[in-house]
């Protein structure tokens, strides 16, 4: 099966992905820099995603907000985005202005200023946000799981930080992450969509990138393994509602069991046809939600499920939850549970080949973990359509397993032990 992309380095190691799209007329260009949380320690934890935002506030070539977001003049949509390992700028705009929407992107990622003036109002944005958080018990449930699960290593920080930190952050504390983490090796240049010919890009991102300092991507501290089973309670006054996460040690991005375990998250926790949905929702009445989800990194991953239930069937829905997982390991998917699962994967993957911010995400994250493999769109629906029931089946039995359990609980909870005992089933 053919390439649609094309992926080469540049001599002082800045990644660049490639996609051409014909069909559409429009771009997304991005700069994604192999920086998080998780490159973080605890007195700066939340540093990345508040250099994200501020990075807005003046360049060396566009001083001001009103310059740096001058391209939604041009019909471009900007933003950008925090993760735990990458941070992206990115914009879509008319494909007749792809050398505009590169030029804002380089700015953003590579010569931020930082102005003083503006670090105090953003302080205060950055707390409103961790105070919002805070009031979404849902989000607060994956948070307390993703603690649990890894701290003390930094995958247990949030990306938000703490108040305190953010509080204590200064203009240097900015300017130095910024060299530390922003380096060559580290970035990744991504440009999708029905723009120029390639050697005209090719040209235009070695002027502006060719020249950055060569110095080698930024290590993290890895994660070797999860210990469980362990319950963590986040006791919050709501009425009679909890939100609970249940999450065990998943993947890491080039694990090859990675398009089974997709077809089983499917299958078990996403939509309404979900196997999760199904039984404890419509059969059963436990939650008025549930969900399974995971994540991938290079080192290791994250699978777990998410479940929003009254305080009186925390139990019930929690014994359900394992009932599902037990049974995915004792029973093989049949032939038309396999089908359903590849045809609700299928569709949306086909929908992101039609969206070049979406082709440029995908690729550029690709190239951060793994440059080695990247792969397209169309090769993984073939890879998907290659599972069998016994993958399922043989990946299910590797990843939930009792061992492995970790439960976050948010909400009124006074039966701690007894949740913890179920685990132990």
């Amino acid at each position: 099966m053919s390439k649609n992309f094309e992926f080469y380095r540049l001599k002082n190691g800045v990644r660049v992905v490639l996609v051409p799209m014909n069909g559409v007329q429009s771009v997304g260009v991005g700069v994604y820099v192999g920086t998080g949380s998780r490159y973080e320690t605890h007195k700066i934890n939340g540093i990345s995603h508040f250099l994200e935002h501020m990075v807005f506030k003046g360049t060396k070539k566009f001083p001001t907000h009103k310059e740096t977001s001058y391209l939604e003049g041009l019909g471009a949509i900007q933003n950008a985005w925090t993760d735990v390992d990458a941070t992206a700028y990115w914009c879509k705009l008319p494909a007749d202005k792809w050398k505009e929407g590169l030029e804002v992107v380089k700015e953003l990622a590579l010569y931020p200023t930082i102005p003083t003036k503006d670090l105090e109002i953003e302080r205060g944005v950055i707390l409103e946000e961790i105070r919002r958080h805070e009031d979404r018990p849902d989000e607060l449930s994956g948070e307390v799981l993703q603690e649990l699960m890894f701290a003390p290593n930094p995958l247990g920080m949030t990306i938000l930080g703490e108040e305190k930190v953010i509080k204590s952050l200064s203009r240097d504390d900015f300017l130095r992450y910024h060299q530390s983490q922003y380096k060559s090796d580290n970035i990744v240049v991504a440009i999708a969509g029905n723009s120029a010919q390639r050697s005209v890009l090719s040209a235009q991102v070695e002027k502006w990138f060719g020249d950055i300092p060569q110095a080698k991507e930024g290590d993290f501290q890895r994660v070797t393994t999860i210990k469980g089973p362990r319950i963590k309670v986040l006791k919050k006054k709501l009425t009679n509602q909890a939100h609970l996460s249940l999450g065990v040690e998943g993947i890491n991005v080039a694990d090859p069991r990675r398009f089974a375990l997709t077809l089983l998250t499917a299958h078990l926790g996403q939509g309404l046809s979900s196997r999760l949905f199904v039984e404890l929702r419509e059969k059963r009445g436990l939650c008025y939600a549930v969900s399974a989800s995971e994540s991938r990194l290079r080192d290791i991953g994250e699978w777990d499920v998410y479940a929003g239930v009254s305080i009186d069937k925390l139990e019930e829905a929690l014994e359900g939850i394992l009932s599902e997982l037990k049974r995915t390991k004792e029973i093989k998917l049949t032939k038309d549970e396999l089908a359903q699962a590849k045809e609700k994967m299928r569709g949306p993957l086909i929908y992101s080949m039609e969206d070049p911010v979406k082709q440029m995400n995908w690729f550029a994250k690709q190239a951060l973990d793994r440059p080695e493999e990247m792969m397209s769109y169309d090769m993984v629906i073939d890879r998907l359509m290659g599972v069998t029931a016994k993958d399922i089946q043989s990946v299910a039995r590797d990843l939930f397993r009792t061992e492995k359990l970790n439960l976050a609980v948010v909400g009124p909870v006074k039966n701690k032990d007894r949740l913890l005992k179920l685990l132990h089933v």
